[in-house]
This record gives C-alpha cells, structure tokens and sequence, in this order.
C-alpha cells in the first residue's frame, strides 16, 4: 500500500504485508477515518503488541501509545476503567496517540475516548453503540483487529541497517510470578509482586530507557 509519505514528510513510503498471520495492524479492518499514515501503522503495532500481553478473560487492557512509546498502560475491571487509568498516566501526551484495547470496545468507553482528540483506536473487535459514537470523530481512525496476536508464538523481526540488515526472533519471553526469585530480606507483598510483573511487561515495550 503507497503511503502519503513516510516518518518525514519528504520520505516516501509504502506499507507491505507477508504471509504471516498475525491479528494487528497488517489483517486490521479499518471501519472509519482517513488513510493510516506510516508513523500510525507504526505506533498501532507498538500498542497492539502490548495491549496484548494482557489475557482479557482476567482483566481489561488498555494502551496509550505516543511515538512508539507508551505514556499510558493499564489494567481494569472494564475497558472504561482501564480507559480512564490509562489516561490518567500522562493526559498530556495522550492528546493525539494511540489507543488499543484486549476486549471488545463498548459504548461506555467509547464515550469517553470521544472527549479526547485520538489518532487511531485498535480492538479486536467494536459493538454497534460503540462504532456509531466513534462514527462522529471523522478524523479517527477504528481498527477491528478480529483478534489479538499470541505474545507466546515465534517470528522474526528485521531492522535494517547500512549495508545490510539485523533479522532476530521475536521477543517472545514472559516473566511469571514462579519464576522469580526474590533476593531481599524483606519479602514483597502480592500488592508489591502484581505492581512489578506488570511492570515488568510493559517496560518490555518500551522503546527508550525504560
């Protein structure tokens, strides 16, 4: 797909896919908005692959992304929960980021992102009070993913370089609560241990000094 332009507007770009099958960006149905620019598909990647490290069948998650990095993660017992956690982290940056969700988007949280100025929103999937809210935000753009990706599963990744280019697997490890091993004198409550592996997991996504 040929793009307006790349990360700088005198760079050309163009969006390709492969022969993987991984919901995000890539298999994404695009219900709304105008066309995704490069920097767009970029951060949606970035949030999508964080938001779902996050089982939604035990919390609700939601990813607030700015140039690559996230200025925003959270956990909740709904997504508007999660929502508004998320938010609450940096509501500055937020204005004009990324937004993706673990579960299904409703219309409670889609009345609340709709108070915000909002580059792309990503689900795996949106109800219909949820798409007629949003529907008003012209310039958003709602990505139905149809799913979420497996943090677990294998790949590769390229970044080029001069010359040539670097080809790795996919960053697929995880850090659970058996295998840690705590070293201190004092032991960590549960507050304490559930705060790290959370953190744990989204410092994994980030782009800079984390």
């Amino acid at each position: 797909q040929p793009l307006r332009y790349g990360e700088n507007p005198h760079q050309q770009a163009a969006f390709y896919v492969t022969g993987q099958v991984r919901p995000g960006v890539a298999t994404a149905e695009q219900l709304q908005g105008k066309e995704l620019s490069y920097n767009n598909i970029n951060d949606t990647d970035a949030a999508y692959e964080l938001v779902a490290e996050f089982d939604p069948a035990a919390s609700a998650a939601c990813a607030i992304i700015k140039h690559a990095n996230p200025c925003g993660v959270a956990l909740g017992s709904s997504l508007a929960d999660a929502y508004r956690k998320a938010l609450a982290c940096d509501p500055v940056s937020a204005y004009g980021g990324i937004l993706a969700f673990n579960r299904t988007l409703d219309r409670e949280t889609a009345e609340e992102i709709a108070r915000l100025f909002t580059e792309v929103i990503i689900a795996p999937d949106a109800d219909e009070e949820a798409r007629r809210i949003l529907a008003a935000r012209r310039n958003l753009r709602l990505l139905i993913a149809g799913g979420l990706p497996d943090p677990a599963s294998g790949g590769l990744l390229f970044k080029s370089v001069a010359g040539g280019f670097l080809a790795q697997s996919r960053d697929n490890g995880r850090i659970g609560g058996a295998s840690l091993r705590i070293v201190t004198r004092r032991q960590p409550t549960d507050a304490e241990r559930s705060d790290m592996l959370f953190a744990f997991t989204v410092c994994k996504h980030v782009k800079s000094n984390t």
